[in-house]
């Protein structure tokens, strides 16, 4: 980009223009730079945590992998196990609790029904 001399108005004008139209070109390779970077993002980011997985990008092969890699540890089925059996004790309990509140319910509702039928018998 050589220096450009202005020494007059129509050369400034010029100068402003041709730099106005730099600036456009530029900010549209910016914008295909960041557009190019941001669908590549998910396989750097990948590939940084998991070397060599951004080569094959299916996503079910590469969870295959993943699983497979992790199901191998004996530390990860330990904890896959308890986490399973931690949620579906959580899961059983609050399903008693919830009938239990419902049965509950159900019994005060009737309770209440029966002393107002017997208020309005007296």
């Amino acid at each position: 980009m050589p220096k450009v001399k202005v020494t007059s108005t129509e050369l400034l004008q010029q100068e402003i223009a041709r730099l106005k139209k730099r600036t456009r070109n530029l900010e549209g390779e910016l914008g295909d730079r960041i557009e190019f970077f941001k669908g590549n993002y998910k396989k750097m980011a990948l590939n940084a945590v998991i070397p060599g997985s951004a080569k094959h990008s299916g996503w079910i092969g590469m969870a295959g992998r993943i699983a497979k890699i992790a199901w191998e540890s004996g530390k990860f089925k330990s904890f896959a196990t308890s986490s399973i059996m931690t949620a579906l004790e959580f899961a059983g309990v609050r399903m008693g609790i919830n009938l239990f509140d419902k049965y509950r319910k159900t019994r005060s509702k009737k309770k209440k029904a029966k002393a107002a039928a017997e208020t309005e018998n007296d």
